[in-house]
């Protein structure tokens, strides 16, 4: 038997936080999936995405979805408590709980300390092989850290996801974190913008962490998202990660609901 497509509904008011719901139909009673009071991701889900298809129909018609997370130390989890805490595996608890699925699986490709190029070797390389319905990139932090100049790293970036693009799987960036130190290194900026431009000129979305963050601490007077480092994601930060990328999906599957693409 052929399965609903999903359906995720979440508040949009920065003011409020309320709980994140992800009802298996029109008719169904919604399942719970607890929010973090602070962290308000559903809104800082991207304002304009479209349609998922390879991530909906696993959900809709197989009843298992697998989703592949490839990137650097925000991937792997630097700075969180324990594994389970990092956003992967926060991510995959949250849809565990709330999507009418067999079954959700996240793969970890996270390595801390890669620029683009070196994640882009092995992403050619996992994406085909692990044939997943969704691939979460995280990209440009350490390019911007590290010196990489713009239009390298674009270059990188523009043909990687054509790559993606051209398989069998979704396709959603990652993008940086902000703190007012890495704010204040041009490369880093630079290399934040060309994120933002070349997702938008590719029809990728784009999860910013970098306006969730800045536009929280400025509204609330609150910088805890990161640890003692002041670079790396703790638990909540994670957590606020995963809720936002929870929040984009939600706001694509229910484009193709409402019949829009």
């Amino acid at each position: 038997m052929q399965r609903p497509l999903v359906l995720f509904a979440a508040a949009l008011a920065v003011g409020a936080a309320p709980p994140l719901f992800f009802p298996a139909s029109r008719t169904a009673r919604p399942v719970r999936v607890a929010s973090e009071n602070l962290c308000r991701g559903a809104a800082f889900a991207p304002a304009r995405i479209g349609f998922f298809p390879h991530f909906s129909k696993a959900i809709s018609d197989e009843g298992r979805v697998r989703i592949v997370a490839i990137g650097s130390s925000s991937t792997e989890g630097v700075g969180a408590s324990a594994p389970a805490e990092n956003y992967p595996s926060q991510l995959r608890d949250m849809l565990e709980r709330a999507l009418p699925a067999e079954a959700v699986e996240v793969v970890n490709l996270g390595i801390g300390g890669e620029t683009a190029a070196e994640t882009v070797v092995r992403l050619r390389e996992e994406i085909p092989r692990l044939e997943p319905d969704l691939v979460l990139w995280q990209v440009g932090a350490n390019d911007g850290i590290d010196g990489v100049p713009p239009k390298q790293y674009e270059a990188i970036v523009r043909a990687a996801l054509r790559f993606l693009k051209g398989g069998e799987a979704d396709v959603l960036l990652v993008g940086m974190q902000w703190t007012r130190k890495l704010a204040a290194n041009p490369n880093y900026m630079a290399i934040q913008g060309v994120t933002a431009r070349v997702a938008r000129e590719e029809g990728v979305p784009l999860v910013s962490r970098y306006d969730a963050m800045r536009l929280f601490a400025r509204a609330t007077g609150r910088e805890d998202f990161t640890g003692p480092d002041d670079l790396h994601l703790n638990d909540k930060g994670y957590r606020c990660l995963a809720e936002q990328i929870a929040a984009t999906l939600s706001r694509a599957t229910e484009r193709k609901i409402a019949g829009r693409t």
